[in-house]
């Protein structure tokens, strides 16, 4: 292989509504193997990048948290370098909460919503109506509202489930406000997140991953190659893949 590192999603290419997809894990392993270095990226927020770390090893995958990227993490250190530590009204779980509070902010309840200097939207299944009347005061007070990312849906076993973009939705049509900033795919933002764990820029890089308009545009909008993996949700859009991306079954192909 001539790539320097990979950048790898996790849903629909490690594993698939839970389930481990063995295929793409031993070629992940080979792929280690040959030196290549690999990235894993994700739009999830409702795991910490050591919480990803622990469930990859489990697999027998060698990643540590720095090897993980999250849109949790991308979202908290873009406020940290655009505000320093701030106070954040965070609707999300706890892996967001734990990215956050590494990069010190410092999280604010929501009957002090009119202290909060930012609020931070991801993904909460544990979501109430008074979360969101204190996120959207919040928001018209002047804080920073910054979506993880903007993910309308995400498969389940049982079918879609509306996502973090659909609560972000909602805020910004409760608050009058906009988004100020979109931390996951497919912003380049995310892998500018992961050049700053590599120490490094890589000569070539590739976004593996089974998404079009999250993964393949991500790629797109960082000027890197895009790698097409038909284990995930792409399998059943084929007539969808625009000719300038390269197509796998699984990432057996790459070896």
């Amino acid at each position: 292989m001539d790539y320097d590192v990979l950048f790898v999603d996790i849903d629909g290419v490690v594993w698939m509504d839970g389930k481990p997809i063995h295929q793409n894990i031993n070629a992940l392993k080979k792929i280690q193997e040959s030196g290549t270095k690999i990235i894993y990226l994700t739009n999830n927020s409702t795991r910490s990048r050591s919480m990803y770390a622990d469930r990859l090893s489990e697999l027998g995958l060698r990643v540590d948290a720095n090897s993980v990227v999250n849109s949790g993490y991308s979202a908290s250190i873009w406020l940290k370098r655009r505000h320093g530590p701030a106070r954040v009204l965070m609707v999300g779980e706890e892996g967001l909460a734990e990215e956050l509070i590494q990069q010190g902010h410092r999280l604010v309840t929501p009957s002090d919503y009119g202290k909060a200097e930012a609020v931070v939207v991801g993904l909460d299944r544990g979501l109430t109506y008074y979360k969101l009347d204190a996120a959207a005061r919040a928001i018209r007070g002047g804080a920073l509202f910054i979506a993880t990312n903007r993910d309308n849906m995400y498969p389940t076993p049982t079918g879609l489930a509306p996502g973090a973009g659909s609560i972000v939705a909602f805020l910004e049509t409760a608050s009058g406000k906009n988004v100020v900033f979109d931390a996951g795919k497919p912003n380049p933002w995310l892998l500018e997140a992961a050049y700053m764990l590599l120490g490094y820029k890589p000569r070539k890089a590739a976004v593996v991953g089974d998404r079009v308009d999250t993964d393949m545009m991500l790629a797109k909008n960082a000027s890197v190659d895009g790698i097409l993996v038909l284990t995930g949700v792409a399998r059943e859009r084929r007539d969808s893949i625009p000719g300038w991306v390269k197509v796998v079954n699984t990432l057996m192909d790459l070896l």
